[in-house]
């Protein structure tokens, strides 16, 4: 497994142009003592749109990575992949965002949630997760409910997983698992649900996206009321760091933002909740730069 570092984010060159300039700014926090690791972020669909390549976005960052003399780590993220399109990324990427939110709602079969819920006995009851103020009062048809949702989903992401292994002929690569594609954000129960089936697949995922309530559109500020993200984000924390315990899931593991590099308005909660916990994050980019380009060619 690769480890990831403690404090990621995300960079989107859409046009392969912008990779020094990006990488300057994490020169600039480290002169101030702050480390964040690059990640080039690019998925298949921006890929078609520009009409690029997985071997581009490299080519571009190590090029940024040699003119400015970075002796920091980073990373190339094949972004939103799924079986149909990962394999194009595999000889160039090392940061696989396994996108399996069209597969939430795919029902598992009722034998695959008996079978889930007697491995899980502990997910029933009442259960007490440091951080959360009160006990989660789960029961078995709640465990039931959110296995039949996303169980399905939790497996694909461990075949997805094992795929790129095998193709890759070893393991070192980070794994995210996205789900914040969605409806509606995932509840205590549910994130701590999720993580044991993800536990069960036996892979070391490393970063997970959930959804959170709010708008995160592109080029502009998070749109959505910011008390409930800073409780539903303080939740996944406490949750991660419980499920990573009992699971024995990677200590690594840590909270993945999608489209959060222009949402200022929830960085001061983050920010708290980052401090109180010491928990790391990796914050995705929203493709601001894209825009910026798209508006200096118009």
């Amino acid at each position: 497994m690769k480890r990831i570092d403690k404090f990621t984010f995300g960079v989107g060159d859409r046009f392969a142009h912008q990779a020094a300039p990006q990488l300057r700014a994490f020169q600039m926090l480290a002169s101030e003592g702050v480390s964040v690791t690059p990640v080039w972020n690019k998925s298949n669909r921006e890929h078609l749109i520009v009409g690029s390549d997985p071997a581009g976005t490299r080519t571009a960052a190590e090029n940024a990575i040699t003119q400015l003399d970075w002796q920091a780590g980073f990373l190339l993220d094949a972004d939103h992949i799924n079986l149909e399109t990962v394999d194009r990324y595999l000889p160039h990427c090392d940061f696989y965002t396994i996108d399996v939110a069209d597969d939430i709602g795919t029902p598992a079969s009722p034998e695959e949630i008996a079978n889930f819920v007697n491995r899980h006995p502990e997910l029933i009851g009442t259960i007490t997760i440091d951080g959360i103020a009160a006990p989660l009062e789960i029961t078995r048809e709640m465990v039931e409910q959110t296995a039949r949702q996303f169980l399905k989903a939790c497996e694909l992401a461990g075949r997805i997983y094992r795929h790129i292994a095998t193709e890759k002929g070893g393991e070192d690569f980070i794994a995210e698992v996205s789900m914040d594609e969605t409806d509606d954000p995932q509840t205590p129960p549910e994130m701590l649900v999720i993580l044991a089936a993800i536990a069960d697949q036996k892979f070391p995922i490393q970063t997970i996206a959930p959804k959170f309530t709010g708008r995160f559109n592109k080029g502009v500020d998070y749109v959505g009321d910011i008390a409930q993200f800073e409780q539903e984000f303080n939740d996944d924390l406490a949750v991660i760091a419980h499920a990573v315990k009992a699971y024995g899931l990677p200590e690594t593991l840590k909270l993945s933002v999608h489209s959060g590099s222009d949402k200022f308005s929830i960085y001061e909660p983050i920010k708290r909740a980052l401090a109180r916990t010491g928990a790391g994050l990796h914050i995705k980019t929203a493709g601001t730069t894209w825009l910026e380009e798209l508006i200096g060619l118009a």
